[in-house]
């Protein structure tokens, strides 16, 4: 009968354990369109569950891969035939998240 109990509770360890590291995979993904607007200057980021990410600032439109870790944000993409790896200070409260500093709102 012991062994029994020791089995269901290493399964339970086991399916918890995986259940936090799901959870926290989900964490480190956006999904939706966050804007900035000081009314002088518009910056938008429209996030993606798969890692993708188009954001446009000053005009200029780019469509890359992000990645979220250690409380930064890491985007990769090409501009003109060049890759490019921007990273910037990244936290998330609410429907909102900042980027340097900044707070994007959630459309």
């Amino acid at each position: 009968m012991k062994k029994s109990n020791s089995k269901a509770f290493f399964a339970k360890i086991v399916l918890v354990t995986l259940l936090m590291c799901l959870l926290s995979a989900c964490s480190n993904k956006l999904n939706g369109t966050y804007t900035y607007d000081d009314g002088v200057l518009k910056q938008s980021f429209t996030f993606d569950k798969e890692g993708t990410v188009e954001a446009s600032a000053f005009g200029i439109n780019i469509e890359g891969e992000y990645v979220i870790e250690d409380e930064k944000i890491i985007i990769t993409y090409k501009l003109l035939g060049l890759s490019y790896d921007w990273e910037a200070s990244f936290s998330k409260k609410g429907s909102s998240i900042f980027i340097d500093g900044l707070e994007f709102v959630k459309q």
